[in-house]
Order: structure tokens, then C-alpha cells, then sequence
């Protein structure tokens, strides 16, 4: 069996370039009807979900970039929008996508911790985490449905601002507004999705005889206080009021 070691971390501001360019590479070298799965974000959206430490990046020993995704925040102050994951080609059947999920979920929960010191703090809670997948990426489907993301049946407007910089314009089809399906993210979900990660040493897969095994360089998981403040969310989303515990020092 052969043996790859791999990392995940958050992309910093000299990674920008970097990592267009993979996503550019990918979109001239994938089938069309591949790369048209590569949902890509406006520049500016992009780089504040860096800015905000909500982009992700797994790369091998070597620094050889392998697969990211990042959070984006709506217009909707309720909404956050998983998206770009992009896991290159050689590198598929890991559970990447999985696992970069896992990761998103947890760090976007902790920056959402509501403010005791706002205005009606006692009715807010945790933003929504709502992704969009396209109808004929059927493993993207299948992972989300995996990890508990279900259907949205009523998608908000802010979710259709991005389509102004779709690479793939919507085909004819009156019943559709975007070409994306959007799927969202219970509490009970989250919160499992929370305790797995917190559970994780790293990311370790098969495929065939080849071994993966991605080391968990990310601070919402290893800092103690981000670990703890974690937990508390998890327990809260369980009790179905997450305005028990808010740790207004945790955010990222």
C-alpha cells in the first residue's frame, strides 16, 4: 500500500492567485460538462472569504495543491453559502469533499456566535448553512445528502446574486431561476456534524491500495477555546435553543 500525507489549513492572502489559477487550469482542462460543476464566486466575494479565515485549502507534503472550498456571506445576514469546492481530479474518492465540509461547517458555526450585546439578542441564532449543488453532479448531491444537508424549498434572493457571474447561463426552462439545486443544514445535523469533527486526529482513506492520510491544520479544531466553544454549540443546537451559551470570544 502506498502512502500520501496531506494537509488542510485556511488559505491566507498569498495564496489568492494560487489557487484562481488552479480553478482556472481546471476549467480550460475538465469536460465541459464537468467543469461547468466548478461554480466559481466574483473576485471580491472570494477574497473576503479568505479575509474572514472561510477558505480551505488541502495540499500534499510538497505544497501540490490537491482540493478547496471556502464560506460566503449573503446579502441575507441569516444565510451562509457553502461553495468552490473543487477536489482535482487525481485526488477524488478520498472523501475530500466530506471532509472539507466537516471543516467548513465548524468554522463558519464559530463565527456566527450571536452577540449578547445586540439589539433582540435573545431571538437570534446561528445563520443558515445552505450550499448549491447542480442536478447532474450527482456525487456532490450524494455527499451533501450524506453528511444532512436537505432540500431548501424556498431559496432567498440572496442566493441567486451570485448568478450574475455563472459561467454556465441557465437553460431554457421556466420553471428553474438558478442552475443550481440548494440544499440547507438542520440544527440536529450540524450539531452531529460538529461532534464527528471534534472527534477527528486527521483524515485518514483507502482508494484501492493507496493510502491518504490529511492532517487537520486548522485552528477551529485545535484551540482549546475554539474546541470548547464548539462543543457548547453542539449542545445547544441539540436543545434546539442556541441562545443558551454564546462565548462571544471564540470568534474567528
Amino acid at each position: 500500500m502506498t502512502v500520501t500525507n496531506a494537509i488542510v489549513r485556511m488559505v491566507g492572502l498569498p495564496d489568492l492567485e494560487h489557487i484562481l489559477a488552479e480553478y482556472g487550469e481546471a476549467i480550460k482542462a475538465l469536460p465541459a460538462e464537468e467543469s461547468a460543476n466548478l461554480l466559481s464566486r466574483p473576485y471580491d466575494e472570494f477574497k473576503a472569504a479568505v479575509e474572514n479565515g472561510l477558505f480551505f485549502v488541502i495540499e500534499n507534503t510538497a505544497g501540490n495543491f490537491m482540493a478547496s472550498a471556502g464560506v460566503f456571506d449573503l446579502a441575507t445576514p441569516g444565510e451562509k453559502e457553502l461553495g468552490m469546492c473543487f477536489v482535482k481530479k487525481g485526488w477524488r474518492g478520498y472523501g475530500l469533499q466530506t471532509l472539507l465540509l466537516h471543516i467548513r461547517i465548524c468554522a463558519a458555526t464559530l463565527g456566527q456566535v450571536p452577540d449578547t450585546n445586540a439589539d433582540n439578542a435573545a431571538t437570534k441564532s446561528y445563520a443558515a448553512l445552505i450550499t448549491g449543488v447542480k442536478p447532474a453532479n450527482a456525487r456532490s448531491a450524494a455527499n451533501t445528502g450524506e453528511i444532512g444537508f436537505e432540500p431548501l424549498a424556498t431559496p432567498s434572493a440572496a442566493l441567486f446574486i451570485a448568478c450574475a457571474a455563472c459561467r454556465t447561463p441557465l437553460a431554457s426552462d421556466p420553471g428553474r431561476r438558478c442552475c443550481c439545486d440548494f440544499f440547507s443544514l438542520s440544527d440536529a445535523r450540524r450539531a452531529e456534524v460538529i461532534e464527528k469533527s471534534l472527534e477527528m486526529e486527521n483524515w485518514s482513506r483507502t482508494r484501492n491500495s493507496d493510502r491518504l492520510i490529511v492532517t487537520l491544520k486548522i485552528r477551529h479544531l485545535q484551540d482549546p477555546q475554539f474546541r470548547k466553544a464548539l462543543q457548547g454549540i453542539a449542545h445547544e443546537l441539540r436543545s434546539g435553543n442556541p441562545n443558551n451559551h454564546r462565548p462571544n470570544n471564540c470568534r474567528t
